[in-house]
């Protein structure tokens, strides 16, 4: 079995304890007019992004900086820099998270992994509707999204997609079973970049664990 640390990546095993009462969209909403409007035509995206974790109260728990890449669909590349160094790579076939402190890999089916995870509205958007109850709220300026799984075995309940007002995606945010919340900010962004070859594939590093659930 796999030695275990506190996460701090994209994927969180959470659950929401909150009660959250969600407002059904209609096809006009201009939250996911939006966001159609932002995933109509893209086929690859990158970013750089600032990543914080904040307690109930709202104190900071951990920051962290890194960056991430998608190729549609099921293709990913997020990785974390230290000291919270992490990596989550989506091949289309299989999704793997490595862990290069602990030497350790988990990697599982991309369907069954995703699925349940935050990382479905980035990689399967085709699915939006199959995967989440779609909701949104009010901001100062753009729209907001909230999505609330329906698979039963998600690991988070609620999660908030911040758009501007010319339709680009600005940052995102879940919960954990604690109360906390992990807000991811979006900086240096390139829509339909072209990507290395090699951007999706991961080989595990020599003398890594690696473990298929």
């Amino acid at each position: 079995m796999p030695m275990t640390r506190k996460p701090f990546p994209f994927i969180a095993c959470a659950v929401l304890l909150a009660a959250i009462a969600f407002v059904p969209l209609s096809a006009s909403d201009d939250a996911r007019a939006a966001l159609d409007r932002f995933l109509k035509g893209l086929e690859t995206y990158s970013a750089e992004f600032a990543q914080t974790l904040t307690d109930e109260t709202g104190f900071v728990l951990q920051e962290a900086d890194g960056r991430f890449s998608i190729g549609l669909p099921d293709r990913l590349r997020w990785e974390l820099d230290a000291p919270f160094e992490q990596q989550i790579v989506a091949d289309g076939e299989y999704l793997w998270i490595h862990d290069p402190e602990l030497r350790q890999a988990t990697v599982r089916p991309v369907d069954a992994a995703l699925e349940a995870t935050p990382l479905a509205l980035l990689t399967q958007p085709h699915r939006l509707d199959e995967q989440f109850l779609v909701a949104e709220e009010e901001v100062a300026e753009g729209w907001r999204l909230v999505l609330r799984p329906l698979a039963p075995d998600a690991d988070f309940t609620r999660l908030e997609v911040d758009l501007g007002p010319k339709d680009e995606l600005l940052g995102l945010a879940f919960m954990d079973i604690f109360g906390q919340r992990t807000e991811i900010q979006l900086q240096e962004t390139q829509r339909n970049p072209v990507l290395p070859p090699g951007e999706f594939r991961f080989t595990p590093p020599p003398g890594t664990d690696v473990y298929r659930p």
